[in-house]
């Protein structure tokens, strides 16, 4: 019996297929997100439980890579919350077809101290990996806006994270203390700075000497002074559509 099994082993070898089965290659792992107004969202960083409202109307195209627009409320009584009544962001991203997020200030202000300011950041960079583990994130078209505080954290955004974001919007915040010495950002990207020349609470001359200092720098600007206008969205003057205009003008290059 050992003798025969000698013998037909070769027999069996040659039998064998000369290259091994090759193996299908996996399809591409589909983002797991969905359409729809996601009001009170959880996400920890370090040891923070933040949160953000998201909106993914039902225009964007979850197959394609979609523009994403992170919105920074102001100080105090503005929230998540408050923002979308009355920017009337959603509706925007709906007409425009872009994912948005209104992220949540811890204590209602953004960083302003340093601790806060990179805990602040730290949010920033977790809940734009979260959002593109479960999103088609156009990588060229990731954009801040803010209100008030929220004007300045944009500004602050766009500074230390100059090489992901695309363009800045801030209405009616300034540039911070960071910028005293400069703005020096890695990347000279494109801002938009809306502010209202009745403005009693940031006065507008703060607005013209940020408008002065990005171009001293290098960037492109685009100044919008709205005659009239306190401290408020300028809704009449449908900044809406200026904002979206100015950020489609400009994905990162």
């Amino acid at each position: 019996m050992k003798r025969l099994f000698l013998v037909l082993l070769p027999l069996l070898v040659g039998c064998a297929p000369a290259v091994a089965p090759r193996i299908a290659a996996a399809a591409p792992e589909k983002p797991p997100g969905t359409h729809g107004t996601f009001a009170d969202e959880k996400l920890e960083v370090g040891k923070q439980k933040r949160v953000y409202r998201l909106v993914v109307p039902k225009s964007v195209d979850l197959e394609k890579p979609a523009p994403l627009v992170f919105a920074f409320h102001g100080m105090g009584i503005d929230s998540k919350d408050l923002m979308p009544k009355y920017t009337k962001l959603d509706d925007l991203a709906a007409d425009k077809k872009f994912i948005l997020v209104y992220p949540e200030a811890e204590g209602r202000a953004w960083g302003l101290l340093p601790d806060k300011v990179k805990a602040d950041l730290a949010f920033f960079d977790e809940l734009l990996a979260t959002l593109k583990k479960k999103y088609h994130i156009d990588e060229n078209r990731i954009y801040v806006l803010g209100m008030s505080n929220g004007g300045y954290f944009a500004h602050l955004v766009g500074k230390e994270r100059s090489k992901i974001v695309a363009a800045v919007a801030s209405h009616s915040g300034p540039l911070g203390l960071q910028t005293l010495l400069g703005i020096k950002a890695d990347r000279k990207f494109p801002v938009m700075i809306v502010h209202g020349d009745k403005d009693k609470l940031l006065p507008v001359e703060w607005a013209r000497e940020n408008r002065d200092k990005y171009k001293k720098e290098g960037h492109d600007v685009k100044f919008v002074e709205v005659a009239g206008l306190g401290h408020m969205w300028a809704s009449d003057q449908k900044i809406n559509e200026q904002i979206w205009e100015f950020f489609e003008k400009n994905p990162k290059r």
